[in-house]
């Protein structure tokens, strides 16, 4: 609530110091970083997709879909591309058949004795 003297920042139409600018779950400043909100409360992109975005199947990791980032769902699940492959051989299923088993995502080859 103090006078902005020097290097401020605008963020929905409001005047904010730049140390107080900062993302609402580490309190990281967000001045001059990429950053997201939600729910009216600003994120750095870290806290955002650890707190909000789906987890890949495959590695664990957040599936941010920032920067055009392309991703496979099947039923509750989200894989990376390069994350979707066969759980024996690693072949790709990007653009291929597949089946499942349990958790695991096979190729046609590796599922036919299932």
């Amino acid at each position: 609530k103090q006078a902005i003297t020097t290097g401020g920042v605008t963020y929905r139409e409001q005047p904010w110091h730049k140390e107080c600018f900062v993302c609402t779950a580490c309190k990281k400043q967000l001045s001059g970083q990429r950053f997201t909100s939600r729910d009216e409360f600003a994120y750095c992109l870290s806290c955002f997709c650890n707190l909000y975005t789906k987890k890949c199947a495959g590695c664990t990791n957040p599936i941010s879909g920032l920067g055009g980032t392309k991703y496979i769902s099947f039923e509750e699940r989200q894989w990376h591309n390069d994350c979707f492959n066969c759980k024996k051989c690693s072949l790709s299923l990007v653009g291929r058949g597949f089946l499942t088993e349990s958790d695991d995502i096979l190729c046609p080859e590796c599922g036919k004795d299932i």
